[in-house]
């Protein structure tokens, strides 16, 4: 799509050069119109029905105003390009224009090439300014809009632009800041201060941050400033000055700082509700009696009976107020002084009030109040009142309310309306009512007075319950420790004994130091059992017992083939006092078994299990050899490991047996007690 013609306006006020000059124009593609003297051209561009692209103005138009000043009226009211026509090249003439426009000089005579040129550049250069003109006007905007203070400075501290929020700080237009210094609306103190974060921020070559109170010089209001600094860097990375934004914090810190202080507030509360030393004195009433559910019952009150009823504390604060009368809630609530006789009567009736007992009172806007005082314990912490009301048998002398509604400025009609309102009670229901709110009072004090104690009790017991659990926590954990270490020195014992095992040289002794290290062993896999269990004082028996049958096996059958084991066991949780008797048996029989029961390399199989007999639980040994030589008294037999056998079956509470029938089967039987966890798992071989 092509673009629309230009129209250009050629002022020259010689006809024939004008109509000449028109012609090139339209030759070149534009639109041409003329005018002969400046007041024309000047009613040409201002007049909205006519368009002008570009003026092409004569310096020197005859009589009348000439072209420099035909410029000015013109660019007063209206923005275009101007590109100065003359006849003169001449120094003179250049400086006459300057000032005045920069969209180019043609000597008259330079020709068409010339003069289509400077119209193209200085079309060109117009559209370029209106592009920079309209992206100024919307950052001007954007600046002045944004509601924290901006400003600019070069780096020597001059401000160069700033918004109107700024303007406000320092009570003068941007026009009179810029080109000025800190130190030209501020005292020395403060511009010190502001030129020092300059540098700050400059030195940096980063933003910098930092909070600073002002007091705005248009009304005086102090702010707290979040402020931050950033150094302005051009496109060579020459520092140019400084962009500085100030955002008003003065709220967020009062909010903070409230937060900051309730949660002390709350804090304390806590403490002195859940710490034995904890002061209830500092707590408020509003920290003691549930308002809410306070707040329905006597509202429910005030339904049935057509009493006021509130709350207060001791300063008089309304904390519950239920069925208030509109001459209190719309006319003495409402006005300073009568308020202030109401804040009177509440704190006056509950003046040397004891615990249990009521008075009555009528306050100074003439109507009766009553009052019974609220404490927990001994401390009184607010009151029960009602009032707003007349006996039966009181007289009401409408003048003395009239006067009354004329003195604070009441609605006299509306004000009588509702004094007429106003309930009557004979001396005996108010004696009845006022009886009521007494048992409710100190209904609510003794409920209020057992919360306390009760959750100051629960916090006892919870804090004692968790010095008790990080108690028994600590002991785990010795425990654990203890049992590492004892399983660790065994160990040690058990290696220093092999090694010396191997400087003996007869069969006997080697015997007899094997068998010592099998013991040590066996009671450090009870340690290795117990470091994998939940428990500090109970062993899994049936894996224990599989691992010390394995480690047998590996040290006494050189032909790991020829002798094999089985075990059906359902694992069992028992006690440690149980469990290192119990190895220790285990590793007595299984040796004598993998030793005598298969002589001059027979194979066979040796079986563990241990089964439920009932009452007992028995664990049994059995092998498939030749079974016990008959005559052989095994109780009185002469080996350690068989007495060590039947002296540990007796420490355990049980009983060891042998069978001899198609081999040999050793029975260990032993009570169940409560702290035998049994698990069904299956067999395991």
């Amino acid at each position: 799509m092509e673009s629309a013609v230009k129209t250009i306006m050629l002022v020259e006020d010689e006809a024939i050069v004008a109509l000449a000059k028109a012609r090139t124009l339209e030759g070149l593609g534009y639109r041409a119109v003329t005018a002969g003297t400046g007041e024309a051209a000047i009613e040409i561009a201002l007049d909205e029905d006519r368009s002008v692209d570009l003026i092409l103005m004569d310096i020197d138009l005859g009589r009348g105003i000439d072209g420099t000043e035909t410029a000015r009226r013109i660019l007063a009211k209206r923005n275009l390009p101007i590109v100065f026509l003359t006849g003169h090249a001449e120094r003179e003439m250049v400086e006459k224009v300057r000032g005045i426009t920069r969209y180019g000089y043609v000597v008259k005579s330079s020709g068409d090439f010339v003069l289509q040129s400077s119209i193209e550049m200085a079309f060109e250069l117009f559209e370029t300014q209106e592009k920079m003109r309209a992206q100024e006007t919307r950052l001007r905007t954007l600046l002045q809009t944004i509601p924290d203070l901006v400003w600019l400075k070069d780096t020597q501290g001059i401000y160069l632009s700033c918004n109107a929020m700024f303007e406000r700080f320092f009570g003068a237009r941007e026009a009179d800041i810029v080109g000025k210094s800190d130190y030209d609306f501020l005292g020395k103190e403060e511009a010190d201060f502001f030129r020092e974060k300059d540098r700050v921020a400059m030195t940096l070559g980063r933003a910098s941050m930092n909070e600073e109170w002002i007091t705005f010089a248009d009304d005086g209001h102090r702010a707290r400033l979040e402020t931050i600094k950033t150094p302005m860097i051009d496109d060579e990375g020459r520092l140019i000055g400084v962009l500085g934004i100030g955002r008003d914090i003065t709220e967020r810190k009062r909010i903070e700082e409230a937060l900051v202080e309730s949660e002390i507030t709350v804090r304390n509360k806590l403490d002195a509700i859940t710490r034995p030393e904890g002061d209830l004195g500092s707590l408020a009433i509003s920290d003691i009696i549930d308002i809410p559910t306070l707040r329905s019952l006597m509202e429910n009150f005030s339904a049935l009976t057509g009493m006021v009823v509130a709350i207060l504390d001791t300063e008089g604060t309304v904390l519950i107020a239920t069925g208030w009368q509109d001459i209190c809630t719309r006319f003495h609530r409402m006005h300073p002084e009568t308020s202030a006789f109401c804040t009177e009567s509440d704190l006056f009736l509950a003046a040397g009030v004891r615990p249990g007992e009521y008075v009555d009172y009528k306050c100074r806007n003439h109507m009766w109040d009553i009052v019974t005082p609220l404490y927990i314990e001994s401390r009184h912490i607010g009151n029960i009142y009602s009032g707003q009301f007349f006996y039966d048998d009181d007289v009401v002398d409408e003048t003395v309310f009239a006067a009354q509604a004329e003195k604070f400025g009441f609605d006299r009609e509306d004000y009588l309306s509702a004094l007429r309102r106003v309930p009557r009670f004979s001396h005996e229901r108010i004696t009845r009512l006022m009886d009521y709110l007494v048992e409710v009072t100190d209904f609510v004090s003794r409920l209020s007075y057992s919360n306390l104690h009760l959750a100051r009790a629960m916090a006892e017991r919870q804090h004692t319950e968790e010095l008790l659990s990080k108690s028994v926590k600590e002991k785990e954990m010795l425990l654990k420790e203890l049992q590492h270490r004892v399983k660790n020195s065994l160990g040690l014992v058990s290696s220093l004994l092999s090694l010396n095992m191997a400087d003996l040289r007869d069969d006997d002794s080697q015997r007899l130091f094997q068998e010592a290290v099998d013991r040590i062993k066996s009671i450090a896999m009870i340690y290795e059992e117990l470091s994998y269990s939940p428990s500090i004082d109970m062993v899994n028996l049936g894996t224990y017992i599989r691992n010390l049958v394995e480690l047998l096996r590996l040290t006494y059958t050189a032909d790991l083939v020829r002798v094999t084991t089985a075990s059906a066991m359902n694992e069992m949780n028992v006690e440690l006092k149980r469990a290192v008797p119990l190895g220790l048996i285990v590793n007595e029989l299984l040796t004598n078994a993998l030793k005598y029961a298969y002589p001059a390399g027979e194979s066979g199989e040796i079986r563990i299990d241990i089964r439920d007999a009932g009452q007992s639980l028995e664990l049994r040994i059995a092998d498939d050899g030749p079974g016990i030589p008959d005559g052989l008294d095994i109780r009185n037999a002469k080996g350690l490991g068989l007495r060590i056998a039947f002296l540990l079956a007796e420490q355990i509470g049980g009983s060891l047996r042998f069978e001899s029938s198609k081999g040999t089967t050793a029975i260990v039987s032993f009570a169940k007690t409560a702290d035998d966890e049994r698990k069904d798992d299956g067999a395991h071989s």
